[in-house]
């Protein structure tokens, strides 16, 4: 018997969807890269003020995906969409007329609130799109709009406020978030018409409602990866500059960025093919390793063997781990799924520096980078009590 024909994943819908987020995602780290900067520049705040300009986007963002999965379909997807990539594009405009410091964290609370549904909504519409046999294949490509803008936004940024002003970094993600609103508007988005009695219990807010509890297992192990990653992107520059190898510091990111960008275009294939089994707990070993590589360091190449298992670790963790917690979920669900795994991400992100922090003054950077290390063995054995034992099969799991 000759083999079914594959089924086409890179459609126009598709496609769109993947420059909606791309566009979010450069908008998202670009101004997370900048916004510290400006706001002691510009209202002389203090360094724990302008970290907070910095994070209140993700409050914003974290604080929306807890009722956005429920409601996405009582609003509909498209109008959804719509609504929220304009707020998105407002706030980038309104950046330089904000005058007064708590107008600007306002701004950031609003922008990341929007982000945090374009996110979770656009996700939401293009895995109703992707071919359930290439599910993890598809996700892993379309999460490339995420690597992607994590390495043009700071980028941009960076040289944008270097060679010209402040305005300009705000006229830039002002485009970015107007092509984002652009690609969506010819998208054909699947809208999903809410039961009877999802109706009659609209205003009813259960904890089934703000997260998806056949999902949570494998968003718990995201939200310890997530950890791992938030040591990195935090302090990581400091750590290095200390040890006078500040110029492997920009060399880590690029390369930590193209070893996301590389994994990704072919460990959701081997996903679908070997099952989840086959990638996640060798990603999650990976981000173990770089984690203990960095703390050990004391040359240029230790941080560029860092930066690849990191970025073989987090580009295969995040879209394998999501395909893993859609594929225990029921089709209505998704949305709920998907805010539950972003979720997951965004507070692991904010609480890791946070919550390991005080590891610095005790054993130094070194200490904190072996007890993230530890902190993500962790997530594998957490992975494997709550899923990898019960995969029986290739791509089939039971019990969850």
């Amino acid at each position: 018997m000759a083999p079914l024909p594959q089924q086409r994943l890179f459609t126009r819908d598709y496609l769109l969807g993947f420059v909606v987020l791309l566009g979010a995602y450069i908008v998202f780290i670009a101004l997370m890269t900048f916004m510290a900067l400006y706001a002691a520049d510009r209202f002389n705040a203090n360094d724990t003020a302008a970290g907070f300009a910095a994070s209140s986007f993700v409050i914003g963002a974290g604080l929306v995906r807890l009722v956005i999965g429920k409601y996405l379909d009582f609003i509909g997807r498209k109008r959804t969409l719509v609504l929220a990539l304009a707020i998105f594009v407002l706030g980038s405009v309104l950046y330089p007329f904000a005058n007064h410091f708590a107008l600007l964290i306002v701004i950031r609370l609003v922008q990341g609130t929007a982000f945090g549904v374009i996110s979770t909504a656009v996700t939401s519409a293009v895995l109703d799109i992707i071919p359930t046999s290439r599910r993890s294949e598809g996700l892993g490509y379309f999460s490339l709009a995420a690597t992607l803008g994590t390495a043009i936004g700071p980028f941009a940024a960076v040289r944008l406020s270097q060679i010209t002003s402040d305005e300009w970094v705000f006229a830039f993600t002002a485009i970015c978030a107007a092509i984002s609103l652009l690609a969506v508007l010819p998208m054909r988005i699947n809208e999903h018409t809410p039961t009877e009695e999802e109706y009659a219990q609209r205003w009813r807010i259960r904890g089934s409602d703000l997260l998806d509890g056949k999902a949570l297992p494998v968003a718990i192990v995201a939200f310890i990866s997530a950890i791992g990653y938030s040591l990195i992107m935090t302090f990581l520059s400091p750590y290095l500059v200390g040890r006078g190898l500040a110029d492997a510091a920009s060399m880590f990111f690029l390369v930590f960025a193209l070893a996301m960008l590389s994994v990704r275009l072919f460990a959701g294939r081997v996903q679908d093919r070997y099952g989840e089994n086959a990638v996640i707990p060798g990603a999650l070993a990976a981000m173990a390793l770089a984690l203990l590589t960095i703390g050990l360091a004391d040359s240029f190449w230790h941080i560029v063997i860092a930066a690849v298992l990191g970025g073989i670790g987090q580009g295969v963790a995040v879209p394998s781990l999501q395909a893993v917690g859609i594929q225990r979920t029921t089709p209505n669900r998704i949305p709920i799924a998907t805010s539950t795994h972003y979720l997951a991400l965004d507070t692991g992100i904010a609480v890791g520096p946070v919550a390991l922090g005080f590891m610095i003054p005790l054993a130094g950077y070194p200490g904190l980078y072996f007890v993230g290390a530890g902190v993500v063995v962790i997530g594998a054995v957490v992975y494997w009590i709550a899923h990898g034992r019960h995969v029986v099969r290739s791509g089939i799991s039971v019990g969850g």
